[in-house]
């Protein structure tokens, strides 16, 4: 079987593995309980062999992790603690750990043992993707929120269509601590409501409507009937023309427009059925002069500001005017607060190009994109715009009903899965969960199982050859990022980016190799968790550019990242050498040791 073995003493690892090799077993040996969960989750094992005092994450916290990733996974403990009773006491509350041998461990002791394991082995959730996470009322306590940074959470989403302002600092703040314990930078995006356009409420909160009769909407409010019901948005009617569709509830039902005017409208319907209170409206073919950011989405933003938010999204972009308008109401000296564009109206995919050039990222939102759009248009917008916003070096958030499913199901539908894997294979930087982890049954579940399909899709990714023929002929390529994308031997390269400006493109050059961003900006190492394949390493010391290689080596080793005889592949950007020389770009080739 394959043996993880987790144990800081040279000597008594040497002796360990010699004993399991002899008896047939492979064995992979590492230091400290974060070098183990890393290895963990980037291979598979049958059994993971831990002591309990080590430096970093000792054996506890190593056999917690375990426990969020791969729960069935069996451990024996290994100790030299003279304490063994209150050990075998704190060792309960692991189910996994089927056993505990004092130091020096005897072989025969270990052997009946391991004869006991179930054929059963680690889960590969190690991935070069992006996971958002939206947080609700089944993940906004810490514990459940540092199980599911472990499990592959990059952002938190806190959606401003529901909760309050003091809602959201608590699960803001509980994200932060949950950052904090296990040392892992989350960004948290804030998703603003946008221009909502709903029915009012209805008689008994139900009205049916019959396909080919009238109805009116009005802008005065009142208790919708068959005959006519309001609009929670009145400022829509002017805008609505005759043979304009008008599609209600997520686009089932459809009523399209008959006669104009600024107070009522009125309808004939195409596609009737039961229409309950505040219910969504779609207009897929009338220009809206709505604003695409409301007084609400102001005041939410400004909350956004005060409380250090890293992204905000738009909701309903329409053009890259809206995006603008957005940035003038950030304020002038904020540069952490970056914009995301949810594309979900037929104008923003008319306009995406515009759009992508002033946003700091796009969202596919293709929830109310495949109401105002032709469903099956959908996969091949999605698939454009991805491929746009890799030529600009945009990142992408693919979103909406990924696992959605994983809502009240232990397990996702074999479509669902599908469309996580060709989401990954079509090079998005993120997907993105929203009720699967706000309000579903298991959101640790949902995460750790979108993470292994995206683990899986990526061992079979290979880039094409168009991908590497673009980066030949890319104008103006830094040549030391060029030289690390084409770097096929080194286990990972290091970038030293302290303001924040050269990973970004090493990120959509190099999609294999594992990029450690080294930085010494809490802000820069947040905003680099919505770009592919970048792990923050944040060194604040004021140190030489030699000594925060060594530093940044050591804290890469220290995490598992890289070990002894690996190639690290070291790159910079511009800056001025203690000699005076005008650099503007280094490469630099390491052999750990």
């Amino acid at each position: 079987m394959n043996i993880l073995l987790v144990e800081d003493s040279p000597v008594v690892s040497m002796l360990l593995k010699t004993q399991l090799t002899k008896l047939g077993h492979k064995v992979d040996t590492v230091e400290n309980g974060q070098q183990g969960f890393h290895r963990a989750t980037s291979r598979h094992y049958n059994l993971v062999i831990s002591d309990i005092v080590m430096p970093h994450w000792d054996g506890f916290k190593f056999m917690e992790a375990m426990l969020v990733i791969s729960p069935q996974c069996p451990i024996v403990v290994i100790s030299s603690s003279v304490e063994e009773e209150t050990v075998r006491q704190r060792l309960t509350r692991f189910p996994n750990v089927i056993g505990f041998l004092p130091k020096p461990v005897k072989a025969d002791k270990l052997k009946e043992l391991m004869e006991r394991v179930k054929s059963y082995s680690t889960e590969n959730v190690r991935k070069l993707a992006r996971i958002v996470c939206t947080i609700g009322p089944s993940s906004q306590s810490p514990e459940i929120l540092g199980q599911m940074i472990l499990a592959g959470m990059d952002i938190a989403r806190l959606n401003f269509s529901h909760g309050t302002y003091e809602e959201h600092h608590e699960r803001l703040m509980a994200v932060r601590a949950a950052e904090e314990k296990w040392s892992r930078p989350v960004a948290i995006l804030m998703d603003l409501c946008g221009p909502k356009i709903r029915t009012g409420e209805m008689r008994d909160n139900k009205i049916t409507l019959t396909p080919g009769a009238r109805v009116i909407i009005q802008a005065e409010p009142l208790e919708g009937t068959e005959e006519r019901f309001s609009t929670i948005a009145p400022e829509i009617l002017p805008d609505l023309r005759v043979g304009d569709p008008i599609l209600l509830d997520d686009g089932l039902l459809e009523l399209i427009v008959e006669e104009g005017g600024t107070t009522e409208v009125a309808c004939r319907v195409v596609v009737g059925g039961a229409l309950k209170s505040s219910k969504g409206i779609n207009l897929p073919a009338t220009p809206l002069s709505l604003p695409s950011i409301t007084e609400k989405d102001k005041r939410d933003l400004a909350w956004g500001q005060d409380h250090s938010i890293d992204f905000v999204a738009l909701s309903f972009v329409r053009s890259a005017k809206d995006i603008l308008e957005v940035k003038k109401l950030i304020s002038a000296g904020n540069r952490n607060l970056k914009i995301v564009a949810k594309i979900e109206k037929p104008e923003a995919v008319e306009n995406i190009d515009e759009i992508i050039k002033v946003a700091d990222a796009i969202m596919i939102a293709r929830g109310d994109m495949g109401v105002e759009l032709p469903a099956p248009r959908v996969p091949w917008v999605q698939r454009e715009i991805i491929k746009r916003c890799w030529l600009a070096n945009v990142p992408v958030i693919t979103a909406t009903q990924m696992l959605d499913s994983m809502t009240t199901n232990h397990r996702p539908t074999r479509a669902e899965v599908t469309d996580v894997s060709v989401a990954i294979r079509e090079g998005t930087d993120a997907v993105m969960l929203s009720g699967e982890t706000a309000i579903g049954t298991d959101p640790l579940n949902v995460v750790r199982t979108m993470a292994s399909i995206i683990s899986e899709e990526e061992s079979h990714t290979e880039p094409s050859d168009n991908h590497c023929e673009l980066m030949r002929n890319h104008q103006g390529f830094n040549p030391a990022l060029a030289a690390a994308a084409s770097l096929g031997n080194a286990t990972a390269v290091m970038v030293l980016d302290f303001k924040g400006e050269i990973y970004r493109h090493l990120s959509k050059w190099n999609r294999s190799i594992p990029t450690l961003l080294v930085t010494n900006s809490l802000h820069v190492a947040r905003h680099s968790c919505i770009y592919k394949n970048i792990d923050p390493i944040i060194i604040k010391e004021d140190l030489t550019r030699d000594q925060v290689v060594l530093r940044a080596k050591d804290e890469a080793w220290k995490k598992g990242y890289i070990g002894s005889g690996d190639v690290l592949a070291v790159i910079e950007g511009e800056r001025l050498t203690k000699g005076g020389i005008a650099q503007i770009g280094a490469f630099q080739i390491i052999r750990v040791e």
